[in-house]
């Protein structure tokens, strides 16, 4: 936070989340979310890929659910390489409007949550 303060992009990761999409299916009478997208290596080396996560937004920002996704099926990327994710939830909150994605914290790994 404090170099993005200053001006800085600073990647700690060395990865990026690009490609994303979104949609929206009932099955079965039931809404789901899908949600899908690309993990790629920016960096020169080898770089262990972190969880997922995920929160559905409401519309002042607030987070109204939130879940982590384990990215585990390639856990090292080389130089240039990607994986793609795809996780799906169903039944989300009526008043999402806005999807956040980054890499989990060490303590929300596992979670699922709802306010």
């Amino acid at each position: 936070k404090a170099y993005k303060a200053l001006g800085y992009d600073i990647n700690l990761y060395g990865l990026e989340v690009r490609g994303l999409e979104r949609d929206h299916v009932v099955m079965d009478g039931q809404r789901i979310l899908s949600v899908k997208g690309l993990i790629a290596n920016v960096e020169n080396d080898r770089r262990k890929i972190p969880w997922l996560r995920f929160a559905l937004l409401g519309p002042a920002g607030e987070e109204l659910y939130s879940w982590t996704l384990d990215t585990s099926s390639k856990p090292m990327l080389g130089p240039g390489e990607t994986t793609s994710f795809v996780t799906r939830v169903s039944a989300p909150p009526e008043a999402a409007q806005s999807l956040q994605i980054r890499f989990a914290r060490a303590n929300e790994i596992g979670l699922n949550t709802a306010p």
